[in-house]
């Protein structure tokens, strides 16, 4: 293990190495290697670049990962910003900011998830979610209050721009560049080169001529 220490007493920075033994008076945790820690983990900031992998619970104010993170146990952080490759298992959050890939193996409970690029996830519970696609995104679940999905028109993917769902639920959901065996919500709006087998809506919706819905159903309010 390679462990440096800035100026403030506070503050580590490991570069390699199993880490079972992180002190506990530690507010900000630098990970700038291949470093993996088997431990809870409890502080205020992390900041990892490089290869990162925490074995057990996280709980944090605010985790910045500009590398490949993986948290094996469950994730508690305030704040993430991605910028690399993100992998959970399950989590609670205020905010996540994603500019890479996020993968969420089990469910995702967030006040606010935007996403520019590729999400894979069994399930997530957000207020407010806004996805651009960068390519093919797959979601088993998802359960918000306002959702916008629509193409990231700044990158180049030899894959389709997609995201694939088996269930979306919200009160405003904006959809487009979406398939989805079930879309149920107050009201929908589904754009361009969506393919939506069952549409169920309480108020109204609007369909693209460019989108296929095969079933409309209303629900009573």
């Amino acid at each position: 293990m390679t462990n440096i220490r800035s100026q403030y007493p506070r503050s580590i920075t490991l570069t390699s190495g199993n880490i079972r033994d992180l002190a506990k008076e530690c507010e900000q945790l630098n990970i700038r290697g291949t470093v993996a820690l088997h431990q809870d983990v409890h502080i205020k900031r992390i900041s990892t670049h490089g290869y990162s992998s925490f074995h057990y619970q996280v709980t944090a104010d605010t985790l910045n990962n500009t590398g490949s993170c993986v948290i094996k146990g469950n994730c508690e952080v305030k704040e993430i910003i991605n910028k690399g490759n993100f992998k959970i298992r399950s989590g609670q959050t205020t905010k996540i900011n994603s500019l890479g890939k996020l993968t969420i193996e089990q469910i995702l409970q967030s006040d606010h998830v935007h996403s520019i690029g590729v999400i894979q996830a069994k399930e997530i519970h957000s207020k407010n979610f806004q996805l651009k696609v960068s390519s093919k995104s797959e979601i088993e679940r998802l359960i918000t209050i306002d959702a916008c999905v629509k193409k990231d028109m700044k990158t180049i993917s030899l894959f389709q721009k997609k995201l694939i769902c088996k269930y979306i639920k919200g009160e405003h959901l904006q959809l487009s560049y979406t398939d989805a065996e079930v879309v149920e919500g107050d009201i929908v709006v589904i754009n361009k080169n969506c393919n939506i087998q069952t549409l169920y809506y309480k108020e109204k919706y609007i369909i693209s001529p460019l989108a296929k819905v095969q079933h409309i159903i209303r629900r009573e309010k």
